[in-house]
């Protein structure tokens, strides 16, 4: 009787998992044709992001899956987020509608990835780990197996310090892990209620005549505010350190009011942000998609001097549709001087990582234009420059594709930074030491 019952709860949990699917079927011929011609076609990248893209793997996967009634809702949205991950770029994000809870959920800690093993650096109480403690395999794979099995894709990066392993974390149901006193064991990867990121804009004073700004987001008020409160304290300090570490992009000119701390040289704005002009792929369906959006957002437009510019932007899609790859000139230049404050940090350092990506990206850029008195430290940033200005089309009424349709010039000419990202003066490697010690921080002082 026993075996029974336990035989009827594996199949009523068969049914609970892979019933809905089949309840409200999906054309999965058709959504695989728009994600799989949005990415050839569509996505300006494909190109140079065309070694990850593997569709047969996928497609194979998933309708082997559904004939046999053994595919779910987060299986199927699992693997479209993994084909999309694939191309290694930070732009091109599948989605899907609150439903599946794939999204909808993380792990409270981080990790940062060495060969063998994946250093925890930061985690919550409720997980089990302390940071410190390495993963040495998950669910039974090393992480070498792991890469290997992947062929190195999802993780943004095929070297291991710059490796991103956040998703697929999300997705397992276990790991070995290593205590610092050399204990192991095998814990749950367990999954909590997504809650909303906090990034901080954090004035300190870190040593004598010597201030650090931490900068997690561009965030225009933040940055307002610490200029209102310490403009003081940054004009009279000796050394200046941006943190710029874990910037993950916002408001493109929250910072601009630092330029005038930063130049050793009077400049310009558009020195500075050094537009080269871009190439936008004008295909049929991006015109399309692209005219549709900007003349809804024109009925919300009141002034007419926006308007005048919204029209100029539809035209161009009007001009240029069903060319392809079209270069686009460079925006007027701003005809705003940077001139340098009279009273300013002797040396600016900045320093970076992995994580600095968008607009905390381009701001490390303007960074490095500013002079010679502005040294960067640390590890180069993500590299999610090179590809942008991401369109929208739905796969179905629950899930879409986002994607870039528009390239630098220097993406396009091969002098990108994609996987790569933007260089430093002196690069520090990243070791277990640091997660007990800033030595990023603390070479920022010496230097």
């Amino acid at each position: 009787m026993e075996l029974t019952e336990r035989e009827e709860r594996k199949r009523e949990a068969h049914r609970n998992l892979y019933a809905p699917l089949q309840a409200e079927p999906m054309d999965l011929d058709e959504i695989f044709a728009v994600f799989i011609d949005s990415l050839r076609y569509h996505y300006v990248g494909f190109e140079q992001k065309k070694r990850g893209f593997t569709p047969s793997e996928y497609r194979t996967y998933i309708l082997s899956h559904h004939r046999y009634n053994t595919l779910s809702f987060q299986m199927l949205a699992r693997s479209l987020h993994q084909f999309a991950a694939d191309m290694h770029d930070r732009h091109l994000r599948f989605r899907c509608e609150d439903w599946i809870d794939y999204r909808n959920t993380r792990v409270r800690f981080r990790v940062r990835a060495q060969k063998d093993a994946l250093w925890v650096t930061e985690a919550a109480p409720e997980t089990g780990l302390v940071p410190g403690d390495r993963l040495l395999a998950i669910q039974r794979l090393t992480p070498e197996q792991i890469r290997h099995y992947m062929r190195c894709n999802s993780f943004y990066s095929r070297e291991p310090e710059r490796e991103l392993w956040g998703g697929y974390l999300s997705m397992a149901a276990n790991a070995e892990v290593e205590h610092a006193d050399g204990s192991r064991e095998t814990l749950p990867i367990r999954q909590f209620p997504a809650e909303e990121e906090q990034y901080p804009v954090v004035f300190q004073t870190v040593a004598p005549d010597t201030v650090c700004l931490r900068l997690e987001r561009m965030d225009r008020e933040a940055m307002d505010r610490l200029l209102a409160e310490h403009e003081r304290e940054i004009a009279e300090s000796r050394k200046l350190i941006l943190d710029l570490r874990r910037c993950v992009g916002g408001d493109e000119d929250a910072c601009w009011g630092l330029l005038p701390y930063l130049v050793a040289r009077e400049t310009s704005l558009s020195e500075l942000v050094n537009d080269e002009g871009s190439y936008v792929n004008c295909t049929k369906t991006n015109c399309e998609l692209r005219y549709r959006l900007l003349s809804a957002y024109e009925e919300t437009l009141t002034d007419p001097e926006e308007k005048a510019l919204l029209a100029g932007e539809r035209q161009f899609y009007l001009t240029h549709y069903g060319r392809g790859l079209v270069y686009r000139e460079p925006l007027p230049p701003e005809e705003v001087r940077i001139v340098p404050a009279p009273q300013a940090p002797e040396q600016v350092i900045v320093l970076t990582d992995t994580f600095c990506e968008d607009e905390g990206e381009q701001f490390a850029a303007m960074c490095r234009r500013c002079g010679g008195k502005v040294r960067t430290i640390g590890r180069p940033t993500m590299g999610t420059l090179d590809f942008f200005d991401p369109i929208t089309v739905q796969l179905n009424a629950h899930m879409s594709l986002s994607y870039p349709i528009a390239m630098t010039k220097a993406a396009y000419e091969g002098r990108g930074i994609a996987e790569k990202g933007l260089p430093v003066d002196e690069y520090i490697p990243w070791t277990p030491e640091e997660i007990g010690e800033d030595l990023l921080l603390k070479r920022a002082l010496e230097a």
